[in-house]
């Protein structure tokens, strides 16, 4: 007689390679995003940090300009008011963008914040990253520097 044994159904390999590789997927995608992703979002930031600077920039440009004619062009003061609101008037136009300016008279600060879309990673639920920029100017004499 001849007796056929039951499959061992523990000692059976067959599939486990299917397992890792999609382990390893699983892993070779969320690298990828975020080799991807992370340049993406450093574009962003550098972007957020122009904005700052730039809105920074033109608030540091609100001279007060009977403070600086009193002193016979020796002392040079920001407007507060209106430093503050050239840098909000530059913002304005930046949606999707939380901002703080803060102007006394002697600099102007601006720290911006917003959500950086991601691309690849929403493969994996990741589909904002917050990023943040900050900025301080001050107003200066002509031009300085140069050959």
């Amino acid at each position: 007689m001849n007796k056929q044994r039951p499959p061992r159904i523990a000692s059976d390999e067959s599939g486990q390679a299917l397992v890792l590789v999609a382990i390893f997927l699983f892993g070779l995608v969320a690298v990828a995003g975020l080799v991807a992703d992370g340049g993406l979002v450093l574009v962003q930031r550098r972007d957020l940090q122009n904005q700052a600077d730039a809105a920074a920039a033109a608030g540091a440009m609100q001279v007060d300009e009977a403070a600086y004619r009193a002193s016979g062009g020796t002392v040079l003061v920001l407007h507060p008011s209106a430093a503050q609101l050239a840098a909000i008037a530059y913002l304005m136009g930046e949606d999707g963008t939380d901002y703080a300016v803060h102007a006394d008279g002697q600099h102007v600060e601006v720290a911006v914040a917003r959500q950086a879309s991601t691309a690849f990673l929403r493969v994996l639920g990741i589909e904002h990253v917050e990023i943040s920029a900050r900025s301080v100017a001050e107003p200066r004499f002509g031009v300085q520097g140069g050959p």
